[in-house]
């Protein structure tokens, strides 16, 4: 993915998602806790009570009361020891500590609920299929004969210690303070126990549960008791803070390598504008931010090279031109002083040689430059090369002389997408550099390896020092020492041939020939896959 807006969407996405599950994860995990928590609160004060009960009997009588309270909550009750339950550390834990241990069985949908004695080896089990109304009844049951041991001037002080262990309000109340419905009030007269739903909205929904004390006109009211939140407000608050947290710390983590990134460039170009030619964005990666960082790195050194050739260019342009230009000084001066008119025609014949000469040079210089300002607009077509080097071969029939031009191909329709006019100056400049330095013959080959076209220009000359092959491609390089170059050429040749090469995303370079000379090699792509925008440093 190179889109910067494809990474930074992808990301964010993938964190969502992962932030997504582990919330979910997360609230499935506290809720089934607080469920936990929630149960054994609802459930400490009975088992308490039913305990009370238990220590109240001598153990000979003690299952008397199971069979009361089986009956009064309509689920078997009973006493069992450690070993017969087959207790876990943490359950032991939480049992010693006079906590309510709940085994629950989701697939069959029942519970098994236990209880210590205090002090002693000995656990009330039972097992619930659901919660109900009569074992709300059965608490208030229990509470009420938990009371009935005290006198009633000790019933709210008695009910404040109780209060301890039960996880919602137990307190007396006048029937008066109380409002009820009618059957409500009717089943009051008569003794029973009265639920009462506060249904306002669904999170504010409780239960009350109101029972008669004997004869004081005053009732016991457990509650209310507020139903199982699975999604409180609180948690879903905490859960939606952390998920901002982890989307801002993922969204960091996505724009931070950018930003960095960014910045080096930044730097880069600052350092350009300040006049360092050397800056370079040591930037990696193919996204927008690298092709951008490496257009940068090809621009500077493209100013770079443009730089340090238009100083060369300088330098040598004063060196070439000063040689003709001295010669046709000294000859026109010479030319007063002759009065043979052979002479002077001699001379004007030689002072005609060096304004050609100086015709050629600025030809070359003006070239050279003109390919230096850039890659032109190439319009690549299938060139096939064995054709191009047979034409070449013709058109240079007339000035070879005694040297053999010969062209082999392992497959005649063997193309390559190219320019032709400029794969055409490729050729023609090796093959005539190659003609001023062959004994006898000149050799271009044509071969395809692994997608790629390689082009041999092979002569049988003096060939070229291992150590001076790199500077050959620079321009206005000579490895004569005479000025006047006897092999003739202005060192820019081939300086012209490697930028047209590297306009096609090719590579040249020259070796050893196996006729003893020099072996010219190009090597170029068959098929172009991109744009050569700014070259390669010469």
């Amino acid at each position: 993915m190179n889109s910067i807006f494809l990474r930074l969407y992808g990301g964010l996405l993938l964190a969502l998602c992962f932030i997504g599950a582990i919330t979910y994860a997360s609230v499935e995990l506290v809720n089934h806790y607080r469920s936990d928590l929630y149960r054994e609160a609802m459930a400490r004060g009975t088992f308490y009570l039913m305990a009370e009960g238990y220590q109240r009997y001598e153990p000979a009588e003690r299952e008397r009361w199971s069979q009361v309270l089986s009956k009064l909550f309509n689920a078997e009750i009973s006493l069992q020891n450690a070993q017969a339950l087959e207790l876990g550390y943490r359950e032991e834990l939480h049992l010693s500590d006079g906590l309510v241990v709940m085994r629950l069985n989701d697939s069959e949908g029942y519970a098994d609920i236990l209880f210590q004695l205090p002090g002693e080896d000995a656990y009330i089990t039972t097992r619930m299929t659901k919660v109900s109304e009569q074992q709300a009844r059965a608490t208030a049951v229990l509470i009420l004969n938990h009371l009935s041991h005290f006198p009633e001037e000790e019933w709210k002080p008695a009910l404040a210690r109780l209060q301890q262990h039960f996880g919602y309000s137990l307190s007396l109340v006048g029937r008066d303070s109380v409002s009820l419905d009618n059957e409500q009030e009717q089943r009051l007269n008569r003794r029973e126990v009265v639920i009462a739903l506060d249904d306002s909205t669904r999170r504010d929904s409780s239960i009350r549960i109101f029972a008669p004390v004997a004869q004081t006109g005053m009732l016991l009211m457990l509650g209310p008791l507020s139903l199982f939140d699975q999604f409180p407000i609180e948690l879903l608050l905490i859960a939606g803070a952390l998920s901002l947290i982890a989307v801002a710390f993922a969204t960091y983590l996505q724009v931070s390598p950018l930003q960095r990134r960014l910045k080096q460039l930044d730097r880069a170009v600052s350092q350009l504008g300040s006049g360092d030619l050397g800056a370079y964005a040591n930037i990696e990666g193919n996204d927008a931010i690298g092709q951008v960082a490496a257009t940068f790195n090809g621009m500077t050194a493209h100013i770079r090279r443009l730089i340090e050739s238009q100083r060369e260019m300088t330098r040598a342009v004063s060196h070439e031109l000063r040689t003709p230009v001295a010669r046709l000084r000294f000859g026109l001066e010479m030319l007063a002083d002759i009065e043979s008119a052979d002479m002077r025609r001699e001379k004007l014949n030689a002072m005609d040689h060096d304004i050609e000469q100086l015709d050629q040079l600025i030809d070359e210089i003006l070239t050279y430059a003109r390919l230096e300002q850039g890659t032109p607009n190439i319009e690549f077509t299938p060139v096939v090369v064995a054709e191009l080097c047979e034409q070449l071969r013709e058109e240079l029939e007339t000035i070879r002389g005694d040297t053999s031009i010969t062209v082999e191909c392992a497959s005649l329709g063997l193309d390559v997408e190219a320019e032709e006019r400029y794969l055409h100056r490729v050729l023609q400049n090796l093959v005539t550099n190659a003609l001023r330095y062959a004994r006898s013959s000149i050799v271009m080959r044509v071969q395809e390896s692994e997608g790629r076209v390689l082009i041999y220009v092979d002569d049988d000359g003096p060939g070229i020092p291992e150590h001076e092959r790199e500077r050959v491609f620079k321009p206005f390089a000579r490895l004569d020492k005479s000025r006047h170059r006897a092999s003739g050429g202005y060192g820019l040749g081939l300086s012209i041939v490697k930028r047209i090469v590297d306009w096609h995303g090719g590579e040249i370079r020259v070796e050893e020939s196996p006729a003893g000379g020099a072996r010219f090699t190009v090597e170029l792509p068959r098929t172009q896959q991109e744009q050569h925008v700014l070259g390669r440093m010469g």
